[in-house]
């Protein structure tokens, strides 16, 4: 008998898998609708965002302004957070959707290198005292990884008191290698020696429930939704990123990160993200047994109820008109305006870390992204980049009625992490670079080809990974506005998966220096992306990567 067996580019969980990452909707290779349907609330219960710079006033308390209305405090004296009228408009805005977190301009770095990243890590490892807690997708296996490991180990014999929390995604963190080899095989080692100070959680999404948990393999199973969130705290210290934590984002996959340091507030707001998360997660014991720990409730059998519990955990952290110093902690102060840790005024540089969720019907990053994606003047300059690029539909339509100069930067094919792939995933960087071109078509039938400009990054076997945006005030060269963090601007980020990341809005002139800095360090690797750019022989794209985009590409 003669046993029938299909080729390896053409087995179905391989195609699945690979198409399910192109992600974005239909409408970015095909066409836009005319309607926009932007939440306008963090949560179902949050104040839905608006016009919010004239109703604050240095006499409302946290409680009451909460409640107050723009007519009923239109007459009160309002004072000014920054000069900037856009930025005043921007800080109000998103101080109704959130917390915000006062810093010290100087405590705040970006880092450039994906080596020097790691070894920030590494030093953050050594330096903690008290915590160390990280989330990621996943730890990679391999000699950098496990000296990471080898480290924390050495940190926990030194230090009596340091408490170490990893949070990963439990499909891609025990997702087997070849050698039965995983994330969770790997912090084995650290759990056994402490197994009271060190804490591994594995998110599992609620999404992957019934027939699809039974059917779905490993990798293909994790495109229904993960845990996103790249987040490192070290004591008073925070680390913030769209990097991994494996040999590639430690060595040539550009990536973006900040270095918020001796800021205890932040730093423990993202410790309390983190611990909620990993209060519904399963656990990894110290005999290497993933299990899920009395009380919790199941995400698989569970999962209506699961998504319940996590919203009303998560929902906590979104408290409007909530305002922290620099080195308060999580003490709350009366108003904006009372910061007394940070020598002068006009320095004090503000942070409003946000979060989306959509599993839990968590959308506080969506809606402020929107709305910044919508506010932005004609006068400011604007500048995105996103290595998947594939707008959603809300995201595209907000940026082509736009009014600002805007640069965009994304993945050239040979950029893209799956360039040279075998098999199916072998045609993704073409499915991008045809969702690419479909935009670059709308910019031009929309009337903005002098206004919106695409580059692509393209640097000698390296690959790139960086996310966010940064904004200039209003006739300004230097950045005051930069968005930092995990998520993409596709609707996998929107929809399936846990993302955090930072808005940080400031006017110290050496911070927006350092700001602009890291722009123009990605920007140096870029090449001009136009239609002309899609007719050389190199970027045509066959029929088969056509049906591919069309018929997949809504499916994240």
């Amino acid at each position: 008998m003669i046993k029938l067996r299909l080729l390896p580019w053409v087995q179905p969980q391989r195609l699945f898998a690979a198409l399910m990452i192109i992600g974005g909707s239909k409408s970015t290779a095909t066409g836009t609708t005319s309607t926009l349907n932007i939440p306008k609330k963090s949560t179902l219960t949050s104040r839905p965002i608006g016009n919010y710079s004239r109703e604050y006033s240095t006499s409302s308390s946290s409680t009451s302004k909460s409640s107050t209305t723009s007519s009923s405090s239109s007459s009160k004296p309002v004072k000014s957070i920054f000069n900037d009228t856009y930025l005043n408009d921007v800080f109000w805005n998103l101080s109704s959707q959130g917390p915000a977190f006062a810093i010290n301009p100087n405590n705040v770095e970006f880092i450039q290198e994906p080596s020097d990243f790691y070894n920030q890590l590494i030093n953050g490892i050594k330096t903690a005292k008290k915590r160390i807690t990280f989330a990621s997708l996943y730890l990679g296996i391999g000699k950098l990884e496990n000296e990471m490991v080898n480290e924390m180990i050495l940190a926990c014999e030194k230090n009596a008191d340091l408490k170490v929390h990893v949070l990963l995604d439990g499909l891609r963190g025990t997702r087997l290698s070849p050698e039965k080899e995983s994330s969770a095989t790997l912090l084995h080692r650290l759990k056994s020696k402490f197994p009271e100070r060190v804490t591994i959680s594995l998110y599992h999404t609620p999404d992957l429930n019934g027939i699809l948990k039974k059917v779905l393999p490993p990798r293909v199973n994790e495109t229904i939704g993960v845990n996103h969130l790249k987040t490192y705290v070290f004591d008073n210290d925070l680390l913030l990123s769209g990097a991994n934590l494996s040999k590639d984002y430690f060595t040539n996959r550009q990536d973006r990160y900040s270095w918020v340091k001796q800021t205890e507030s932040v730093s423990s707001y993202f410790d309390n993200i983190v611990s909620i998360i990993g209060s519904i997660s399963l656990r990894l014991n110290e005999k290497g047994e993933v299990y899920l720990p009395p009380g919790t409730v199941d995400p698989v059998t569970e999962s209506k109820e699961f998504k319940s519990v996590a919203y009303k955990k998560l929902s906590t952290l979104l408290q409007p008109n909530t305002f922290y110093s620099a080195t308060g902690g999580l003490q709350a102060i009366s108003s904006p305006y009372d910061i007394n840790d940070i020598a002068k005024k006009e320095d004090i540089t503000w942070i409003f870390p946000t979060i989306q969720m959509g599993p839990f019907n968590i959308r506080q990053d969506e809606v402020v992204t929107s709305y910044i994606f919508d506010s932005v003047p004609s006068q400011s300059k604007f500048y995105i980049t996103s290595p998947y690029f594939n707008l959603t539909n809300n995201y595209l339509q907000l940026i082509l009625r736009g009014k600002p100069m805007l640069d965009i930067i994304t993945c050239s094919p040979q950029a893209n992490g799956f360039y040279g792939s075998k098999g199916i995933s072998g045609a993704v960087p073409d499915c991008y670079s045809l969702i690419e071109k479909g935009f670059l078509e709308k910019v031009v039938n929309s009337g903005n080809q002098d206004r919106i400009k695409v580059e692509e990054y393209i640097r000698d076997k390296w690959t790139y990974h960086a996310k966010g945006l940064w904004i200039t005030a209003q006739n300004q060269e230097d950045p005051s506005i930069t968005l930092i963090g995990s998520p993409n601007f596709g609707s996998r980020s929107v929809e399936k998966d846990l993302e955090a990341q930072i808005i940080l809005i400031t006017q110290n002139k050496s911070l927006q220096q350092k700001m602009k800095s890291e722009k123009e360090y990605l920007w140096k690797d870029t090449q001009d992306a136009n239609l002309k750019t899609f007719e050389q022989p190199d970027r045509k794209v066959s029929i088969w990567v056509r049906m591919l985009v069309y018929v997949f590409g809504s499916y994240l």
